[in-house]
């Protein structure tokens, strides 16, 4: 046997002994809404270490069959890509509530969607510092996400209406401060 030989025969050991230290993820990483599997108990005891765990299981853990390696970083994700989802959805709840608003709510359910296209734009610079492990930039960028949501229920407040996005806003809130705290843990 040479020298490349044994190298190999190294590398290939020291590769697979490497691969026991990570966590595999197994389970199938779904949430209890709609009838799915359980959450993976790796996804599961990572948000169990954020302010609002059940809202990480229910929405991160959807995701968890897209990584191979569950970690802090990988739960990061799943809940950023969570948020995104959320906020597109809201934007979409706001196209059909303007059609049957009144011209006030309509005029404040359009500043909403203003709002959530920036907190959009500030999610996907999150994104992009998170994929680069810039922990302080992910975190004002999601910052920037919680103020511009929260925005939208300013225009409601002034005109004295009924705000339909106060349940969604209070969902994006939550899945905002776990982001946070995901984004400490990296």
């Amino acid at each position: 046997m040479g020298p490349a030989t044994a190298r190999l025969g190294v590398l290939i050991a020291v590769a697979l002994l490497s691969a026991s230290f990570v966590p595999p993820a197994t389970a199938r990483g779904r949430g209890r809404r709609g009838g799915h599997g359980p959450v993976n108990p790796l996804v599961a005891g990572i948000c169990s270490r954020t302010p609002f765990p059940e809202v990480c299981r229910l929405t991160a853990g959807r995701h968890a069959a897209k990584y191979h390696v569950i970690d802090n970083q990988a739960v990061l994700n799943m809940q950023v890509d969570a948020f995104a989802k959320r906020t597109a959805a809201a934007r979409k709840f706001v196209a059909r509530a303007s059609r049957r608003g009144s011209p006030a709510q309509t005029q404040a359910l359009s500043f909403c969607d203003t709002m959530y296209m920036n907190t959009q734009d500030t999610i996907g610079a999150a994104q992009r510092a998170i994929t680069f492990k810039d922990k302080g930039t992910a975190k004002i960028m999601l910052q920037l996400a919680v103020q511009d949501f929260q925005s939208c229920d300013r225009p409601f407040q002034q005109a004295s209406i009924p705000n339909p996005m106060l349940k969604i806003d209070g969902e994006l809130n939550q899945m905002a401060n776990n982001c946070m705290q995901l984004a400490n843990m990296m």
